[in-house]
């Protein structure tokens, strides 16, 4: 999801749950070895990968690998009660709707 969209993405879907909702977001971390590299970064902080396939093509995609600072403000605008865990190659978000 590009930085600058982060807020509508939350927003659209707070709007389709009822206030009080549990929500969680999970995704996977940035580690060094493990992780496709970041080929490249905008201008807007967005990260990028380039991903090869088997039949040798190779396409760039967005891949963000927000901190847990990034999170927090982007949840606490909607949220109460935000928890953030992580593990060795994820993370985890989850919060109490407004």
């Amino acid at each position: 999801m590009p930085v600058d969209r982060q807020h509508e993405f939350l927003s659209g879907l707070h709007r389709t749950l009822k206030p009080g909702a549990r929500v969680v977001l999970i995704d996977n971390l940035y580690v060094e070895g493990s992780s496709t590299p970041i080929s490249d970064t905008d201008a807007d902080g967005n990260t990028y990968q380039l991903r090869r396939l088997k039949d040798g093509g190779s396409y760039r995609v967005l891949k963000n690998f927000p901190t847990e600072q990034a999170l927090r403000e982007l949840a606490c605008v909607h949220a109460s009660q935000i928890l953030y865990h992580s593990w060795r190659y994820f993370w985890a978000l989850s919060y109490r709707l407004a």
